[in-house]
């Protein structure tokens, strides 16, 4: 569930949020907040929204990103790898989509084996599909023939077959997120040394099943129907299947027209507390009982079956939507009408579109479906496919509505839509079992428009009952009205629907001809292509039709005229012409105009897309040793929504669109030493291609990131960003959070750039060794533990052994108990079975050399001893030491880190083509004393975030609270921080530290308190009438950093009220926020209160908690939620690391008032007082303050003699502007 207690989250700015969502944020840097998709409710809400909360997304490989956001804006997403993950993570942002791409994905990516939103963050929040929302992830598996022609594909493992679609090929899977590695492992097994690039178990392809929309904008009459009705036509005798969120049959305008009804969505049966899918079906065949016949369908005669393919909430699976259909199509619908759509599918190669291929080639059925409400070139699936009727929406005028989603296609350029309907103000049924009231409701959308054709293919095809799916829809394109001249087929197809023309002609013609698309160049090889116009005539007399070509596209007849006989058909060839001047879209319109009467009765779209300029880009790879590398190269162009990836070897030319471009690969290559491996990142930021052009990404030319700190450390984490803004205002961004893997980085040095803006950015995660080796009389010897390792702090001297491969053979005559065995790793070997062996033996220490280059990091399962490995030429020495007699090796152990370092280089403008040393001393950096506080021992685990770039990325670490460390950082680099303790998080807003600084932090210190931080994207906030308010319950003290805390969402009892005078205007039960609270207008005095508890056996300290806040507010005319600030309190007493302080002394304690972090406006402190109570609040004792500088006031409390008890504190301020606080907290510090 959403809970504004979370740092709020980035996003797109593709959607807005309906007022009534529960959400949190503001929007990241250069990004919109990530908003709920479009609903069956229809466009834009009258106010703003607010934006969701923190995400966390777990993806096919098992991978969970966390992203989340502070409230300027900055952003930062953390991976929790699985255990066994090999290799490392790839963020990729473009334009408004943040995909996260595990390494071992990368070959199945490359090779279209796996659907690309499957890692698209974003999407997945979106889609809802995030952890919060659903434990599952559901997929579409595509299998090979063999496969598919079993009864049900057995499912891998990990997964379940949720349903069987043999149109496809394929089946609907799911996968519990807790067991997304099992089915990865499954379908994608890796070698030690590669990752898979093939899916196995017979899939061919992996898809996410997405997430389906309803897509809605009257006008029975404005399509000809009442004249279809006079003629005799109403659709009887043909049945039309809805498929949609349901129907209610109750409907007067409903009762005795559904005749079957059926719901595929899981855990929800037919009825429709949408309305969506009412509306559509009494578009199609109400008949307008409830007004008198007023709002009757267009087919009021046909006989409705109805899907349920959409669930309550207007959204619905791939999955369910293809289960749909292949149950209408096998039902006998003649018509299937589909008010929905999936715009993120946009080139046709989906699951939906081939399933709209299957069905209306195998049953002749008619797919009549919405184009979509997201405006020009975003028609998605299922509106892509061919077979598919694909309609637009227009007014009552006959003006294309804004929202109606046109062509071309992605990928193919193809004609689409097909024609318009009326869909803006569409009065239709609405479902009693919905919210609302009346028995209609107007409705806006292509979801209306689509109807409108539905019904009239159900009118055509019961004029001709012997008619395909395919005439039906010819039929109804060629009868069309034509729109003004100011729209083109790409817009509206051939034009709006006239279902009196379809039924009152006997002659139609081919709805659309589209002669393809040519590329860059078009001289001398484009030629003129011929495409043939078919006239067929279910007439009794011959038709000659006289031919005209309207729109001034590049097209030719071969005939003027044409006759088509009776009962037969003619063809007329049409040629379209590339040859000319003009680029882009190129349309027309065939007309054919009965001769006898001089009415023109067809009409067909005509279209060529002739490419706009492209160049050649020939792309050289080259590797450290001069010789020709292979890599998956990306391509940026800037304004395009996506990279292109292309598998390079050597060299290619790439044939590309006129623009500005981005080229970047990355490589493996050999590093400083020979058992050594690197990691290089080669990227030209700029190339402008206005003619052939050449980019060569040379390895040999890549600089080293020679990075060392003052002191012994291993590398921690470490990560590889840049961004490149282009003059359009569209930018790219890519960042590697490298593997332990690589032990040298190299970046190649850029040109300074000249059109474009870019930074380069490197980030290092350093610190204190996990495990060190030392041979007496050697060099230290660097050991990386193993994933799974059991590491307990201590320092002791070991006798090494060797045993081989460390198979259990291996030990068949060794004593090893109490030793460290040695032993070099090998493909036959499993690392579990490994580490199993060597503690079975009883060794104390299993170190595993490794047999290639770079540093091995594998899995070796829940191991009961310590595993590290060690480089392959270090580890000769430790094997050495095994052969020449009594050796000792001194192994010093330390789980948690007591010193790190974290580091970052920045180069804006160029990577400069010099030594990239960064050697820096402490003297040169920013100290941090870093106290973690844990009033009971609490596993912990935290990072800093370098804020560079937004969003940043990292994985949190283990850390051991209490405890402390000390902390070395670059200065002058924004940092932010995230700590958490046991499900109660600690959130740092932005800070900086100089050169040569030393800064004390405390996190999850005393006293805990409910109190406000910008880290957070609710903000106290006016808009208009609308209140938002959001404290965050569990607020550690500190006076360096501006420090937000929270519970998980309902973990703990919380009560949020807000009071207007005495009357209560609000309440939360569950949280401490309230959102989009309406208040009555004007200035006027408002009073908040908070009350929450926790557990004393789990937290001890500040145990309950009562806060009320007075304070003015007033209305505003502001576009968004202005905020505005309320008073807090901070607390400062020292204490110990558990939040103690020494039972019988005397302690200084000071509190400061004022108003929240950032905010103004609250007036001046005119008093603070403070009561101190050591019976949990039974009793209180004033003690006496004294004001010092900057509103902090200080006293003294003479300590209780008795250790063990507690001191619970009780303190208010005003100000002279009517704002106040008064705060109470039992055991705010514990007593030693």
């Amino acid at each position: 569930m959403s809970s504004p207690s979370q740092p709020f989250t980035w996003g797109r700015t593709r959607r807005r949020l309906t007022a009534a969502a529960a959400a949190t944020g503001m929007v990241a840097a250069g990004l919109a907040a990530i908003q709920a998709p479009a609903t069956a409710a229809g466009p834009s809400p009258a106010a703003p929204a607010a934006t969701r909360d923190t995400h966390t997304v777990t993806l096919i490989t098992g991978d969970v990103v966390t992203v989340t956001t502070s409230a300027d804006g900055k952003a930062t997403a953390e991976v929790d790898r699985p255990d066994d993950a090999t290799g490392g993570v790839r963020f990729r942002q473009s334009g408004d989509d943040l995909y996260v791409l595990p390494d071992e994905a990368l070959p199945l990516l490359d090779s279209d084996k796996l659907d690309r939103r499957l890692f698209n963050v974003t999407d997945l929040i979106e889609m809802g599909y995030d952890d919060a929302k659903t434990p599952t992830l559901p997929l579409i598996a595509a299998y090979t023939p063999a496969k598919a022609r079993t009864a049900k594909p057995a499912p891998p493992r990990g997964a379940k077959l949720v349903r069987d679609l043999p149109s496809i090929q394929g089946a609907a899977l799911s996968t519990e997120k807790k067991q997304a590695r099992t089915l990865w492992s499954t379908l994608a097994p890796a070698t030690a040394t590669a990752p898979a690039r093939a899916l196995g178990g017979g899939v061919t392809k992996l898809w996410l099943d997405g997430r389906v929309t309803a897509a809605l904008k009257e006008s029975v009459p404005q399509v000809g129907a009442p004249a279809a009705w006079a003629a005799g036509y109403d659709g009887s005798g043909v049945r039309v299947a809805v498929l949609d969120t349901g129907v209610d049959p109750s409907h007067p305008d409903l009762v005795d027209q559904v005749d079957d009804k059926v719901s595929f969505v899981p855990g929800e049966d037919t009825s429709d507390v949408n309305g969506h899918g009412t509306h559509v079906a009494s578009t199609i065949a109400g008949t307008g009982a409830a007004s008198g016949g007023g709002n009757r369908g267009v087919a009021p005669g046909a006989d409705l079956i109805v899907g349920k393919v959409l669930d309550n909430g207007g959204y619905g699976l791939d999955s369910w939507i293809i289960a749909g259909m292949q149950w209408a199509a096998e039902s006998g619908a003649d018509v299937v009408n589909m008010s929905l759509g999936d715009g993120s599918l946009t080139d046709g190669t989906d699951p939906m579109t081939a399933a709209v291929e299957t069905l209306s080639a195998r049953h002749g059925t008619l797919f009549v479906v919405a184009s979509g409400n997201s405006g020009p070139q975003t028609i998605g699936s299922p509106g892509t496919a061919p077979s598919a009727l694909t309609v637009g929406a227009v007014d009552k005028q006959d003006a294309l509505a804004g929202f109606s989603s046109t062509g071309p296609l992605a990928r193919t350029g193809a004609l689409k839509p097909d024609l318009a309907a009326p869909g803006v103000g569409i009065v239709a049924a609405r479902s009693q079992q919905a919210a609302g009231e009346g028995a209609y409701q107007g409705m806006d959308g292509t979801s209306m428009a689509t109807p409108h054709v539905a019904g009239a293919a159900a009118i055509l095809a019961q004029r001709h009952p012997d008619w395909t799916g395919q005439q039906l829809k010819d039929a109804l394109m060629s009868s069309a009205k034509g729109l003004s001249d100011d729209y083109r087929p790409y817009q509206v197809g051939t034009g709006r629907l006239d279902v009196a023309a379809a039924v009152r002609g006997t002659v139609r013609a081919t709805g659309s001809a589209f002669f393809g698309t040519f590329d860059w160049p078009h001289e001398p090889t484009d030629a003129p292509v011929t495409r043939s116009v078919t006239f067929t005539n279910s007439g009794t007399a011959a038709v000659t039709l006289d031919l005209a070509l309207t729109g001034g596209g590049p097209f030719t007849l071969g005939a003027s005229t044409v006759t088509v006989p009776a009962g037969g058909s003619a063809d007329v060839a049409v040629t379209g012409d590339p040859r000319g001047d003009a680029h882009g879209e190129l349309t027309g319109y065939l007309v054919g105009t009965d001769a006898a009467i001089g009415t023109a009765v067809t009409r067909t779209a005509l279209g060529l897309l002739k490419e706009n300029e492209r160049y050649d880009l020939k792309v050289k790879l080259v590797g450290r040793d001069g010789k020709p590398a292979s890599a998956t190269v990306v391509v940026n162009r800037a304004g395009e929504p996506n990279p292109g990836q292309y598998p390079v070897t050597g060299e290619r030319t790439l044939r590309l669109p006129k623009g500005t471009y981005t080229v970047e690969a990355v490589l493996d290559v050999p590093g400083e030493r020979a058992d050594r491996l690197g990691f290089a990142l080669l990227v030209d930021p700029e190339t402008v291609l206005d003619r052939g052009a050449e980019v060569v990404l040379d390895a040999r030319r890549a600089r080293l990131l020679d990075t060392a700190a003052p002191e012994r450390t291993e590398e921690r984490q470490r990560k590889l960003d840049y961004t490149v803004g282009y003059a359009d205002g569209s930018d790219f961004r890519a960042a590697y959070q490298l593997p332990i893997r690589y032990d040298d980085l190299y970046v190649l040095p850029t040109e300074r750039v000249s059109t474009v803006s870019f930074t380069m950015a490197a980030r290092w995660r350093k610190g204190e060794p996990m495990l060190s080796l030392r041979i007496p009389g050697r060099s230290p010897i660097d050991a990386t533990v193993q994933p799974g390792s059991t590491i307990t702090a201590g320092t002791e001297t070991l006798r090494p052994v060797y045993a081989g491969t460390g198979a259990p053979e291996a030990y068949a005559g060794l004593d090893v108990k109490g030793r460290a065995v040695v032993v070099t790793r090998s493909d036959a070997v499993d690392p579990t079975a490994r580490a199993a062996a060597a503690a079975a033996a009883g060794a104390k220490l299993l170190l595993v050399v490794n047999d290639g280059a770079g540093i091995l990091n594998e899995w070796v399962g829940e191991s009961a001893i310590p595993v590290a490995t060690v480089h392959r030429d270090a580890g000769k020495q430790l094997i050495a030491a095994t052969r020449g007699g009594p050796r000792k090796l001194t192994v010093t152990r330390v789980p948690y880190a007591g010193y790190v370092y974290d580091l970052a280089r920045v180069w804006p403008g160029q990577v400069p083509d010099r030594s990239l040393a960064y050697h820096p001393r402490q003297r040169d950096l920013g100290r941090i004393d870093a106290r973690y506080h844990a009033a009971v021992d609490s596993p912990g685990s935290g990072y800093r975030y370098d804020m560079v770039f937004s969003p940043s990325f990292g994985f949190p670490e283990s850390e051991s609270h209490p405890g402390t460390r000390t902390e070395w950082v670059t200065p002058d680099v924004v940092w932010h921080e995230v700590h958490d303790q046991g499900g109660w998080t600690d959130t740092a807003y932005l800070n900086t530290y100089a050169k040569g600084s030393t800064t004390r932090l405390d996190w999850f210190a005393p006293a805990v308190r409910p109190a406000f931080s910008r880290a957070f994207g609710v903000r106290n906030s006016r808009y208009g009438d609308y209140m938002t308010l959001n404290v965050q319950a569990w607020s550690p003290s500190d006076d360096v950093l501006e420090h937000g805390g929270n519970l998980e969402w309902g973990s703990v009892p919380t009560h949020l009220k807000l009071y207007q005078g005495d009357k209560l205007v609000d309440e939360n039960t569950w949280s401490s926020d309230l959102q989009w609270t309406p208040v009555p207008a004007g200035t006027l005095p408002y009073r908040l209160v908070l009350d929450a508890s926790r557990p004393a056996d789990r937290w001890r300290l500040s145990t309950r908690t009562h806060t009320e806040w007075d304070f003015v507010s007033g209305s505003n005319t502001a576009d968004n939620f202005v905020p505005f600030a309320l008073l807090q309190l901070d607390y400062t007493l020292e204490t110990d690391l558990r939040g103690d302080v020494k039972a019988g002394t005397t302690q200084r304690i000071s509190v400061k008032a004022g108003p929240q972090p950032g905010g103004t406006g609250t007036g001046t402190v005119t008093s603070v007082t403070l009561d101190v109570s050591y019976d949990d609040g039974a009793n209180w004792r004033k003690v006496t303050l004294s004001k010092g500088a900057g509103d902090r006031w200080t006293g003294s409390l003479a300590l209780p003699r008795q250790p063990g008890g507690f001191v619970s504190v009780r303190a208010g301020a005003k100000t002279d502007a009517g704002f106040g606080i008064r705060q109470e907290l039992i055991r705010a510090y514990g007593l030693r």
